[in-house]
């Protein structure tokens, strides 16, 4: 999406909320979030793996940016590189456009020797969290990334708040975020943390987008961990594989099945009804994607992507750092035959 000379990466509305400054940054457009639950509606608000990007020759510059429902992680790159992070919450809060020394990245003779692999010299801020609003943008000459400026792929995320990186410390060590750096590509994440139910809506647009060349379906361990049983867990799975891969029959599909957790030692989150085992939704998704009848469906097991305990958190369910950076890594080694078979190979 364009904002003026901005790029807003994953958003596909701005939104204006009463009693809010400036314009809500939603990875969906609002026809998509009204066709969500109750709950899921309001997560899908939330931010994850949004970008304002745009390239600048000047020496100054900042966005104005706020976060409503609790503090967001933002970071700035330059190119490929990090530069900084910052908190936000609901005060405006500006985000620096500095070039730092040394002056290799910016100045001559250095900078037009910078490896630059993916991303040339563009300018990201990045945003994970919650609500974020884009309040101001005063930049310097600013002017949008050209295409061969930016990675030349796109990898689409659909899942839960291990998909959304509830639990990684800064938005780039989420294992999509992960995946997609070891792969070359633009993560498009819409992971939706405690609400990622297979809706039709979700479904109809992923079907209908066709900004990506690979996607990947987390699930889904909301759905087991509030009740659902494995017979409605089935239809409401083989109704989405039906929904996204009838549509784009060329786009490589992978289907992610539990990561290891505490379910699998017989436990239930308190106070929660559970009806069915985590063995019975990873056979339930393994049988969707084998039986599917569509050749660009493939599957994989939670448990071969994270095989340490020790990369989970606290609650025995988030992976943390350690456990989101092995599931990237092993996701892409799992994606990037499926993406050369079909003709889209990167790095």
């Amino acid at each position: 999406m364009i904002y003026g000379q901005i790029e807003l990466h994953n958003v596909e509305e701005l939104v204006s909320i009463a009693g809010r400054p400036g314009l809500l940054l939603q990875r969906v457009p609002e026809a998509v979030r009204t066709g969500l639950t109750e709950k899921g509606q309001a997560q899908i608000r939330r931010a994850a793996a949004i970008e304002l990007r745009f390239v600048s020759e000047g020496d100054r510059g900042s966005v104005t940016l706020a976060s409503y429902g609790g503090p967001s992680k933002v970071q700035v790159f330059y190119g490929d590189y990090w530069i900084e992070d910052y908190e936000i919450r609901e005060t405006p809060q500006n985000i620096f456009i500095t070039r730092p020394e040394p002056m290799f990245q910016f100045a001559a003779p250095w900078s037009r020797q910078v490896p630059r692999s993916v991303f040339g010299p563009v300018w990201r801020v990045v945003v994970q969290g919650h609500e974020v609003h884009l309040v101001e943008a005063d930049l310097d000459c600013p002017r949008l990334p050209l295409k061969h400026e930016k990675p030349q792929g796109r990898y689409l995320a659909y899942g839960t708040s291990i998909t959304f990186g509830i639990s990684s410390s800064s938005p780039d060590l989420s294992y999509t975020s992960q995946a997609a750096w070891r792969l070359g590509l633009d993560v498009l994440n819409l992971g939706m943390p405690g609400t990622a139910y297979c809706e039709q809506a979700i479904a109809s647009h992923i079907a209908a987008r066709n900004d990506w060349d690979i996607a990947s379906l987390c699930l889904s361990v909301n759905m087991l961990n509030q009740g659902v049983p494995a017979g409605e867990f089935a239809a409401k799975v083989r109704s989405m594989l039906q929904t996204i891969a009838s549509a784009r029959p060329d786009k490589p599909l992978v289907c992610i099945s539990l990561f290891p957790g505490f379910a699998d030692l017989g436990w239930s989150w308190p106070d929660r009804e559970v009806q069915a085992a985590s063995h019975e939704y990873r056979q339930v998704l393994q049988e969707a994607a084998n039986e599917s009848g569509f050749p660009n469906v493939h599957y994989i097991d939670g448990r071969e992507l994270l095989d340490d305990w020790r990369g989970l958190s606290h609650d025995l369910l988030h992976p943390a750092n350690h456990g989101m950076i092995q599931i990237g890594e092993r996701l892409a080694a799992f994606m990037r035959p499926l993406l050369a078979a079909d003709g889209h190979g990167h790095s």
